[in-house]
């Protein structure tokens, strides 16, 4: 039996004799037609009803391909499968233009109803303010979406989306996003300041911003972007120089440092912070964009900066003259601002400088009495407490002790100036049992001479009411 096409036309079929209706309630599926009745003389054992008396009844097959109803069926669904491929080939054809190709890239329109090229949707979109006819149809003009959306995107300036087929604008909704100057001028004077929107750089920021918003970008980030291209195209030297030191954070990061780079907004904040630091300090004369700008550059926080001036440049402004000369050797400046200067801009932080400080402030106190002290020792004397005042009086009880090494060494033994340092700032007990031991010796000796009880404590250096502590 030839396969079932519900596609073609049925054969006429000559009308039976008078006789009782079949069967036909098989629950057949409705996309399915009922088995075409063939004619009397085409089969000798079918016929249309048990009434006729030609009639027989149908030997069932027990066979792999079922009843003949069953193949039928199975037939007219073969038949639908076909169909359907036969219309997926037909809507490919029109979606990819049909075989055929225009100008533009376009198929052939199908001169259907809202069947355009692209030169007529050119022309009618410069006729209409960039608007589109409203019965534009994609598939009758014979074109995909890719197809329309990058002649679409050439012509209007609009970003093409490719991520997914989602992705894809409705060529009717395409629109392109443009940054009104009041818009940019309002958001550059809220971060440069009001006499910033006047400059006569401004129209070019302002023409390079607005092809990153274009794009996506929010204004503060599309000036962000802006500022980078400007530097890496030297395009506003006026403007790119104002943000030298986040420049000099992009270039320490790109080297591995392992430090955030800041926004313009950021970057202003910081440098608002840190003016408010020195200004406090009496430093107004370097709160200035140039000046804080190379600071922030030395990857200088607003702490440490003001780590820097409590801690470092307030202890030399403040410190004793005889300290502040020595001080100046360390930290050389003709004024309190070129020190300040120094210390802000220096390689070393916070609190390296802090250290360094306390050092110097030992070592000045010991010279005070003519000791000297390398800066190693002071600063390892420093870290144990002593500052400037503490460390001057510890000095003074090591100047007196120079007596028990006159006194050691008359008993052939030696007590040195290292030693009393160590007695006096590192409370170190061989040398204060040391100390005692002389003390002791020299007690005896002159309390064995007659009518002399005091013997040399009249010298004032060891006098009976005197702790160990001197010692």
């Amino acid at each position: 039996m030839a396969s079932y096409n519900p596609l073609q036309s049925k054969p006429s079929v000559p009308k039976p004799p008078a006789q009782a209706a079949p069967k036909t309630s098989y629950n057949t599926p409705a996309v399915i037609a009922k088995p075409t009745a063939k004619p009397a003389a085409a089969s000798s054992n079918f016929t249309y009803g048990s009434g006729n008396p030609q009639y027989k009844a149908p030997v069932k097959k027990v066979t792999t391909g079922g009843s003949s109803l069953d193949r039928q069926i199975a037939a007219g669904f073969e038949g639908l499968k076909d169909t359907k491929a036969e219309l997926t080939k037909l809507l490919d054809s029109l979606n990819t233009g049909g075989g055929g190709g225009g100008a533009g890239g376009g198929g052939a329109p199908s001169g259907g109803k809202g069947a355009y090229t692209l030169d007529q949707l050119g022309a009618y979109m410069d006729a209409n303010d960039g608007k589109l006819p409203s019965d534009f149809n994609l598939i009758s003009s014979g074109l995909t979406n890719e197809q329309f959306s990058n002649w679409y995107n050439s012509k209007t300036g609009a970003t093409k989306k490719t991520d997914t087929d989602d992705d894809l604008t409705p060529a009717s909704t395409v629109a392109t996003r443009t940054l009104a100057l009041d818009t940019f001028k309002a958001t550059l004077g809220l971060l440069f300041g009001k006499d910033e929107v006047n400059k006569a750089y401004v129209g070019k920021l302002y023409s390079l911003v607005s092809g990153f918003y274009k794009t996506g970008s929010e204004v503060d980030e599309a000036i962000n972007l802006a500022l980078y291209q400007a530097e890496s195209e030297n395009a506003i030297p006026e403007f790119t120089s104002r943000f030298k030191g986040i420049f000099a954070l992009r270039d320490a990061k790109q080297k591995g440092a392992a430090i955030s780079v800041p926004t313009i907004a950021e970057f202003f904040a910081t440098e608002a912070k840190m003016g408010e630091v020195l200004t406090g300090a009496g430093l107004g004369d370097l709160a200035t964009e140039s000046f804080l700008g190379d600071v922030i550059g030395k990857q200088k926080s607003v702490n440490e900066v003001a780590s820097l001036i409590s801690d470092v440049f307030n202890t030399i402004d403040y410190a004793p003259k005889e300290l502040k000369a020595t001080l100046s050797t360390y930290f050389p400046g003709v004024d309190r601002v070129s020190i300040a200067r120094a210390i802000l801009t220096g390689p070393e932080g916070a609190q390296a400088l802090s250290q360094k400080i306390k050092g110097v402030s030992v070592l000045s106190a010991g010279a005070q009495y003519g000791i000297p002290v390398d800066l190693a020792t002071a600063t390892d004397i420093a870290n144990r407490g002593f500052d400037y005042n503490s460390a001057l009086a510890g000095f003074g009880q090591v100047s007196s002790l120079g007596r028990a090494g006159d006194l050691a060494r008359m008993s052939g033994g030696d007590f040195t100036q290292a030693q009393a340092q160590s007695a006096v700032f590192y409370k170190d007990s061989a040398n204060l049992s040391q100390l005692s031991k002389i003390k002791e010796i020299e007690e005896n000796r002159f309390a064995s001479q007659v009518g002399n009880v005091k013997g040399s404590y009249s010298t004032g250096y060891l006098s009976k009411s005197s702790g160990s502590g001197q010692f």
